[in-house]
């Protein structure tokens, strides 16, 4: 064997070696690293079919006879037809999302196999192969025939993924939009030059060795596609795994990258939500992502429309371009549920407030009662403090599994409530002071009481008929607590804006009204505060009569003889 002859051969083998490896490194990485979805399946085929090619090509440059030699060019040939319909197939389902139609895979996969009969049975009609030797060949009709459609389909392909490559990188330069387009062209036109051998004269001129390096400069060619994989996440969320996977889940699914730009977002979301890059900047759902961990849950919530959304993030790292899924949670619901409690709180606080003035203005106008009386005070001051003390517990109760912070400080009210009852409790026993019973201290002290009732934003009306007199201790009492009972349960729960008292001091009883144009209730059953109205009443023989329509108010009159 010549020396030159050999130096060919060392060289064809070495650089398809290399190439070999480069290939068996690729489809390793690759399998660790992306998403082993139905596009990296079909890029494996393209892949594998390149390895028999890079391996048929070794082995015929080697092979010490011609059949040996014509064995291994039909098995690199099968990898060469095989490489022409999966890069077609693969770059489909990279461009559209979805694998062609079985009638169309089955066509081309037919033709492949025909091109493979074709060169498989050239002993029998030489037709791809004119002539054939151990040491050269020429090309008959059909190569020409089968690189035609071997270009075609490479060439769809390339079109194929070059379209879709560059809607990927719109916003990026000419060069990275076309790096996909140029990488694979290379090759198709280097063996275009090679089998027309439209250079070999001056290849030969220049003394310069010259073999099929198409395989070797696919191969380098892999090597861009690959950088654009990882520096681009080609493979890291292909169409066909978006549509495999987020179309068979009802949960509103968004992508976006690290600049807060959309990258997908499937079509529950798109149904259901109207975002657009100008949304996420404004609700700076970007900077959410970023710094989800240290996130509380209710920055974690957004609203869209009157609809309620909990985020869900997942962080995708691939070379420092990070990629966030969000995944969006209807909690519409629970969160109204939730307001609702907040406002119920809202106004079990005001309801505290409001009964806190009441045991201020019962704390300053108890004074002129006998112990006795001074202890049926303080017996209503610690009810009251025992009213205000459950509703507290009862908050604590609902926000305890939801909102710790929210439970403990209503735990915290609740135990101030009750040492505030004690307190007044205790400075209400320390008096003693000398006692008055009279309709003008009676009428002062109710004056009082609706001053207070005012603070909390009813407007009270008061009205004293009848002359001045003495009032005995009971009758003093019992006006003075049905009066203050009837007022606190329009505090409680009428949610009315004004109230009328009157008072009627006359010869043979006297008459208590109160009016308010609150909600009002139909079928109106007592509960412990009128209870306890009638409750007193009984004791000097008198009686009351309730009326209240729904949207009508509540009204009480009352008649205690003398």
């Amino acid at each position: 064997m010549e020396e030159i002859t050999q130096i060919k051969i060392a060289t064809i083998t070495l650089w398809n070696f290399a190439a070999i490896i480069v290939n068996v490194i690729v489809f390793a990485v690759l399998y660790m690293k992306a998403n082993r979805n139905a596009s990296l399946k079909a890029f494996f085929l393209v892949q594998l079919s390149m390895l028999i090619w890079l391996i048929g090509k070794v082995f015929k440059t080697v092979s010490p006879t011609a059949d040996i030699r014509w064995a291994f060019i039909v098995f690199y040939y099968f990898g060469i037809c095989l490489l022409e319909v999966s890069f077609l197939d693969f770059a489909y389902i990279y461009n559209k999302g979805k694998p062609l139609k079985k009638r169309i895979r089955i066509f081309i996969y037919v033709i492949a196999l025909l091109q493979f009969i074709i060169i498989f049975t050239n002993p029998y009609h030489f037709l791809f192969y004119s002539e054939y030797s151990f040491w050269g060949d020429d090309f008959g009709i059909l190569f020409y025939f089968h690189m035609a459609i071997n270009y075609l389909f490479m060439i769809i392909g390339l079109l194929l993924c070059s379209n879709k490559f560059k809607k990927q990188l719109k916003d990026r330069g000419r060069l990275e939009r076309n790096i996909i387009f140029v990488a694979i062209l290379a090759p198709i036109i280097l063996n275009f030059i090679y089998i027309t051998r439209t250079l070999e004269t001056l290849f030969n001129m220049l003394q310069i060795q010259i073999f099929d390096i198409t395989p070797i400069v696919y191969t380098w060619s892999l090597l861009v596609f690959i950088y654009a994989t990882f520096k681009y996440e080609f493979f890291n969320l292909t169409p066909i795994m978006k549509h495999e996977v987020t179309s068979k889940l009802d949960a509103f699914i968004l992508i976006i990258d690290s600049i807060g730009r959309i990258l997908y977002m499937n079509k529950y979301l798109k149904q259901n939500f109207r975002i657009t890059n100008e949304y996420i900047k404004e609700k700076g759902i970007l900077n959410k992502c970023k710094t989800y961990d240290k996130l509380n849950e209710e920055d974690k919530i957004i609203k869209n429309m009157d609809q309620y959304y909990k985020c869900n993030v997942s962080i995708l790292k691939m070379f420092g371009n990070n990629k966030y899924i969000i995944t969006f949670n209807d909690i519409t619901s629970y969160q109204i549920a939730k307001n609702e409690l907040y406002k119920e709180n809202e106004d079990l606080e005001n309801a505290n407030e409001k009964l806190e003035c009441q045991i201020e203005m019962l704390k300053q106008t108890s004074y002129i009662g006998a112990r006795n009386y001074v202890a049926r005070e303080l017996h209503d001051i610690i009810g009251h403090s025992l009213v205000v003390t459950m509703k507290l517990l009862e908050v604590t109760k609902i926000f305890y599994c939801k909102n710790k912070n929210r439970a403990f400080e209503s735990l915290e009210k609740a135990k101030i409530s009750i040492k505030k009852g004690f307190q007044e409790m205790k400075e209400l026993r320390d008096k003693d002071d000398e006692i008055i019973y009279n309709t003008s201290i009676l009428q002062r002290e109710l004056n009082s009481m609706l001053k207070v009732v005012e603070m909390s934003g009813i407007k009270a009306n008061f009205y004293m008929r009848g002359k001045e007199e003495k009032l005995d201790e009971k009758t003093f009492d019992i006006i003075k607590k049905v009066s203050t009972e009837l007022v606190t349960n329009t505090l409680k729960h009428a949610k009315a804006s004004s109230l009328l008292l009157s008072i009627g001091i006359y010869d043979e009883n006297i008459s208590i009204q109160l009016m308010d144009n609150g909600i009002g209730i139909n079928n109106l059953k007592k509960g412990n505060g009128l209870k306890g109205i009638d409750s007193r009443l009984e004791l000097v023989g008198g009686k009351a009569k309730y009326i209240s329509n729904k949207g009508e108010g509540f009204s009480c009159n009352m008649i205690i003889p003398k």
